[in-house]
């Protein structure tokens, strides 16, 4: 069976049409910000009695957990759907923004005062999420956590609590992702 030019080109539009389709009844990554928003919501009253000091060990399982559970969701949702994320590439920045997010926590938080410690890795969230919109071609999370990483990002220079600055961010990124879900559950 051969194809005209101009049946080829329906071909292709057609297909591109299908796959942008599928790519957004995928929706944004709504879930990652509310769970690491939530540990980060929880990690606020340790780091209020323990200092920054308890973030990496704390970090360091409620990290891996969150990575664990966010997994599950999207494998399990992929089976729903019939579609998937960009998977590697997605899950080596992930992987690059934990270890960035502890790295530089721990040097920042050493080096410099406490809100530095945690003023850091909210940077490093935010340059990841812009990765990850450039990866998905997609810059709606990237947009959606930028009032939450100014707003920490005032509230520490301003000289608050690092547990302040963290309950903020949690705080902002659980309403982000919540806002995001939303977004993805209307027709």
């Amino acid at each position: 069976m051969e194809l005209t030019p101009r049946q080829a080109a329906e071909t292709l539009d057609d297909l591109g049409r299908l796959h942008r389709r599928a790519r957004q009844s995928a929706g944004v990554p709504w879930f990652p910000l509310v769970c690491f928003g939530g540990l980060t919501l929880l990690s606020s009253p340790l780091v209020a009695v323990a200092g920054t000091a308890a973030l990496l060990p704390l970090w360091l399982v409620a990290g891996g957990a969150g990575m664990l559970i966010t997994r599950r969701h999207y494998v399990r949702r992929a089976h729903e759907l019939g579609v998937t994320g960009r998977g590697r590439g997605v899950w080596r920045l992930v992987v690059v923004m934990f270890g960035g997010c502890l790295i530089a926590g721990i040097a920042v938080g050493q080096l410099s005062d406490k809100p530095a410690g945690v003023l850091v890795p909210i940077v490093v969230v935010f340059a990841g999420y812009l990765a990850l919109g450039w990866m998905q071609r997609d810059p709606v999370a990237s947009l959606a956590i930028a009032p939450g990483v100014a707003l920490s990002v005032g509230v520490a220079l301003g000289g608050a609590e690092p547990w302040i600055v963290e309950l903020i961010f949690g705080a902002t990124l659980v309403l982000a992702g919540a806002g995001l879900r939303s977004r993805r559950a209307r027709p």
